[in-house]
């Protein structure tokens, strides 16, 4: 072999154990490299991280505020299912108080019904007794003055039959008891 030798290198020439050029760092290689990386980071940073950070905290922000606003509500809905329960509370109360004082007045309303229809019973029982009486005494003075009438018309016979034959007066007595 010569002094030469060529090495392979994953498909690379290499003479006498030297690295091909591309692998040597060069200083103004290097230079440009990081300026270029630099300026490309600067770049990214201005025009892509920053509006990509900016949307990022604006997003978390929104977030936020939408956690934010979601404890209020939910704040605010146990708020009012407390009201709620309260307010049916108070509604069944008074109701069982609007319920109760309706029966009492429904109770007193029938104690005094009751009572008045027992006043006008007793009235239209005292009426009723008074006109029964006046109908009996009426009845029964009609019939004092029917049986005086009866009996003076029956005497008036009596003596006229009297005075003809006594006989004759039983008879027309018993006739007249007879007729009655």
């Amino acid at each position: 072999m010569t002094k030469h030798s060529l090495l392979s290198f994953k498909g690379l020439a290499v003479a006498d154990g030297q690295l091909p050029d591309f692998l040597t760092p060069e200083i103004q290689v290097l230079l440009m490299t990081w300026a270029t990386f630099f300026l490309l980071l600067a770049i990214l940073y201005r025009y892509a991280w920053k509006p990509i950070l900016a949307a990022l905290d604006q997003r978390e922000n929104s977030i936020r505020q939408s956690v934010d606003e979601a404890d209020e509500i939910h704040r605010e809905y146990e708020e009012i299912e407390t009201r709620k329960g309260r307010i049916l509370h108070e509604a069944k109360e008074k109701g069982k108080d609007i319920i109760s004082e309706s029966r009492k007045a429904g109770a007193n309303a029938a104690k005094v019904i009751e009572e008045k229809a027992k006043s006008e019973a007793q009235i239209i029982f005292e009426n009723s007794e008074r006109d029964m009486k006046a109908r009996s005494e009426k009845a029964l003075a009609d019939l004092k003055k029917e049986s005086a009438d009866i009996a003076v018309i029956l005497a008036g016979k009596v003596i006229q039959e009297n005075l003809k034959d006594k006989a004759a007066n039983k008879r027309f007595i018993d006739k007249l008891i007879k007729d009655l």
